[in-house]
C-alpha cells in the first residue's frame, strides 16, 4: 500500500509505503536492577498482560501472546500467533462519565517513559491549558499524520473529556502541510465546541512544544501548559475506554537518504533490525542509522538490540559517512540559526536548548554541538 504526501510550498511529493508488523516471531522487554518482574521462564502470557514494573512505576505489558523465555537482562515472549488477549472488566461503553480520579490513575499507568507521571501531576495541579500537538514535529516523520486520520474522533472525544473534567482551555494543533488531517478534523470538530482547532503555519523546529508555547501561548507560563501528542492522547483514550494498554504504534522509516519513505505499524517490543531487513526488505550493509532526528548526529550502533518503544519514532538509514569533525572556524552559523537564541558554542549548553540539531546541520566543521563533551 502506498500513500502520497504532498507539500504545498514546493514541488516535493513523497510516496509513502505502509507496512504492518503485528505478528513478530518474538518481542523483547529489557529489565534493569530493581524492576519488579511478574513472569517466569516458561510462563504463558496473553496480550495486555503485565510483565514488569520499573522502579519509577513504569509498567510494561506484553504486546503478543506466547511463552516467556528469560535471558540475562531481557524477557522474551515467543509468539504463538493466537492473539490470545486479556479483556478488561473496566471497559466502558462511553467515557463521558468517568471520574477525575480514574483519569489521573489511568494516566499514571500509561507506560509512557518519562511522561506518564508528568501528565498525571499536571492534571492534579490544575493546569491552565491543554495543548494537543498532533503535528509530526521532527523532519520527515509521518506517525501522527496516520494516527490522526485513523483515530480522529477518539482523540477529539478524549480532549473534550479532559477539557470538561479538569476545566481547562483545550487546543488541537496541526501543521498546514497536514492536509489530510486537517480535512479529517474539520469533518467532526463541530461536535466538540470546547476544543479550539488551530492550524500552525510554521515548520520544524518552530513546531516543537517550547517554540509553540513561546509563540502562540506566551500569556501562559510553560509549566502551566499540559502538552500531549496524539500517541499519548490515544493511550489515555484506550486506557479509559477499554481499560487496556496500547500494544502497537507507528514508526517512520527513512531509507536510501530520504528517497524512500515508509510508515510501519508495529507491536511494542519488536526488534528494529527485523523491521528494517525482514519487513521493509532493506539491506543495512555499509549504512549509518540514526534515531528520530539525523541532524543530532547520534549514530545508532546497536540496532540489533533496539526494539519498538515510545522513544523510537523515526529510523533514518543513510549511506555510511566517513566525514570527521575539524576545528571550529568561528563562522557563527550555529548562533544565527538557533531558534531559541542561545550560543551552541558555549562550553555547557543552555537549559533552553530544544536539541533540534540545526546547529549541527549547518556546521561546516561537522562538529556535533549538542552532543559535545562539556
Amino acid at each position: 500500500m502506498k500513500l502520497t504526501y504532498e507539500f504545498d510550498n514546493d514541488e516535493k511529493k513523497l510516496d509513502i509505503e505502509k507496512y504492518e508488523c503485528l505478528s513478530p516471531s518474538f518481542i523483547s522487554v529489557y529489565t534493569r536492577e530493581g524492576d519488579t518482574i511478574y513472569v517466569a521462564d516458561g510462563d504463558y502470557v496473553f496480550i495486555n498482560q503485565l510483565i514488569k514494573e520499573s522502579t519509577s512505576g513504569i509498567k510494561t505489558y506484553s504486546s503478543i501472546s506466547g511463552n516467556v523465555k528469560m535471558e540475562p537482562g531481557v524477557i522474551k515472549v515467543i509468539n504463538d500467533n493466537t492473539d490470545s488477549s486479556l479483556v478488561s472488566e473496566e471497559a466502558l461503553d462511553k467515557i463521558d462519565d468517568v471520574r477525575k480520579d480514574v483519569i489521573i490513575k489511568s494516566c499514571e499507568n500509561l507506560g509512557i517513559e518519562y511522561e506518564n507521571k508528568l501528565i498525571a501531576s499536571k492534571l492534579k495541579s490544575s493546569c491552565k491549558l491543554l495543548v494537543v500537538n498532533a503535528m509530526d514535529i521532527e523532519p520527515y516523520q509521518f506517525n501522527n499524520n496516520y494516527l490522526v486520520q485513523d483515530k480522529v474522533d477518539d482523540l477529539l472525544s478524549t480532549i473534550d473529556l479532559l477539557s470538561n473534567k479538569f476545566n481547562v482551555v483545550s487546543y488541537f494543533l496541526l501543521n498546514k502541510f497536514d492536509d489530510n488531517n486537517i480535512d479529517a478534523v474539520k469533518k467532526v470538530i463541530k461536535k466538540y465546541p470546547n476544543i479550539i482547532f488551530k492550524v500552525i503555519n510554521d515548520v520544524f523546529p518552530f513546531t516543537t512544544n517550547q517554540c509553540v508555547a513561546r509563540k502562540y501561548f506566551k500569556e501562559y507560563k510553560y509549566e502551566d501548559i499540559l502538552f500531549l501528542d496524539s500517541f499519548a492522547l490515544n493511550k489515555i483514550y484506550v486506557a479509559l475506554k477499554e481499560g487496556l494498554p496500547v500494544s502497537e504504534r507507528y514508526i517512520t522509516l527513512i531509507l536510501d537518504d530520504a528517497t524512500r519513505v515508509a510508515v510501519v505499524n508495529a507491536k511494542y517490543g519488536t526488534n528494529l533490525k527485523h523491521i528494517l531487513e525482514d519487513v521493509a526488505k532493506f539491506d543495512l550493509i555499509n549504512k549509518d542509522i540514526y534515531l528520530n532526528n539525523f541532524m543530532r548526529k547520534v549514530k545508532c550502533n546497536n540496532i540489533e538490540s533496539l526494539v519498538v518503544s515510545d522513544n523510537v519514532k523515526t529510523i533514518f538509514v543513510m549511506e555510511h559517512d566517513e566525514t570527521r569533525s575539524s576545528k571550529c572556524i568561528k563562522c557563527g552559523k550555529c548562533v544565527d540559526i538557533c531558534p531559541v537564541d542561545i550560543n551552541p558554542l558555549a562550553k555547557k549548553l543552555d537549559a533552553a536548548c530544544i536539541r533540534c540539531g540545526l546547529c549541527n546541520y549547518v556546521c561546516p566543521a561537522n562538529i556535533n554541538l549538542i552532543n559535545k563533551e562539556n
